[in-house]
């Protein structure tokens, strides 16, 4: 799933939980928040849910007819994309939310629709300037999209198993990707090279990677319940952190010195980079994590989980 990357916000301190939200009746399987904080887009099967973050705020829902794996919201809050199981990725404007009957029987229709991988589209993300957006498939590909003219610019033919992440540096100069095959590329967007190729020593499926607030740092997690922090232009690990517990997905919180990690048993986990310790464990999900997103400012998480649970929790910084 994309990252939300966003200058480092003031320190923040121990979260606690603000109110749970419902309306999935299936498995929340992505989250973001707009990047003026004021509303949080939640996905899974089926579901999109627009959800404002005052409490008695009204809940907007639109259904679709594939089940939507990743969202990227654009730079100027004005429309998100979508990653979604009938190997589209489609982009919508945020408001009005689009139309309550399922899409292409109603109303509302997007303002672009992406077709050119072979297979499911996994992850999706608009680089820094909005014009451009990268997808990443089980077709184990990677396309550059130039979003006024709808057609791709670039595949890129970037690994031997699926790709489940990608992101853009902050420049919007690099590409990065991850793949279940173990390996995280960099990619130069213009030549459509590869730039640079990190592995990890047990070739465990990468679940989830991106840029760090800083230039020099990538972010990773791994199916061996390992986060690592990876040198760019070294390309050596840095730090690891090691979870008791498998991590579906990791965020990096824009204070920097945290990660946010969701967890296999239910848990959210705030790790803190410079010390390599739990800086706070969120319980309180009865099923696994799957979908994560933090704010701009580093004030509030959301945490998403499977079902039967198909919650959201809102954590809120004291």
């Amino acid at each position: 799933m994309a990252i939300q990357m966003d200058d480092p916000g003031p320190s923040t301190g121990p979260f606690t939980l603000s109110h749970t939200l419902t309306g999935h009746a299936r498995s929340v399987t992505a989250l973001r928040f707009t990047h003026d904080n004021s509303q949080l887009l939640s996905a899974g099967l089926f579901l999109l849910l627009n959800l404002p973050l005052a409490a008695d705020a009204q809940v907007l829902t639109a259904m679709f007819t594939s089940g939507i794996n990743d969202l990227s919201i654009s730079p100027d809050n004005l429309y998100f994309a979508t990653a979604s199981d009938d190997s589209l990725s489609l982009i919508f404007p945020i408001s009005p939310t689009p139309s309550s009957v399922p899409y292409p029987t109603g109303r509302s229709r997007p303002i672009r629709i992406l077709h050119s991988h072979t297979a499911a589209v996994l992850c999706v993300a608009f680089n820094p300037k909005g014009n451009l957006l990268v997808t990443g498939s089980l077709d184990e590909s990677a396309i550059l999209w130039d979003i006024a003219a709808g057609k791709p610019l670039r595949t890129l033919p970037a690994h031997s198993e699926a790709i489940w992440s990608v992101d853009w540096d902050r420049e919007g100069g690099m590409v990065m990707t991850a793949s279940a095959d173990g390996l995280i590329r960099l990619w130069d967007t213009i030549a459509g090279q590869c730039l640079r190729t990190f592995d990890n020593e047990t070739n465990s499926p990468v679940s989830h990677a991106s840029f760090t607030p800083s230039p020099f740092f990538l972010l990773s997690t791994s199916l061996s319940s390992t986060i690592r922090v990876y040198g760019i232009y070294n390309s050596k690990v840095l730090k690891t952190l090691a979870s008791p517990a498998y991590i579906n997905e990791k965020y990096p919180c824009p204070t920097y010195a945290l990660v946010v990690a969701g967890s296999e048993n239910g848990n959210v986990v705030l790790w803190d980079l410079g010390s390599k310790k739990t800086a706070q464990v969120l319980g309180g999900h009865t099923r696994p994590v799957v979908a994560l997103a933090v704010s701009s400012d580093g004030k509030i998480i959301a945490s998403g989980s499977l079902e039967p649970e198909n919650s959201i929790k809102v954590w809120i910084a004291k």
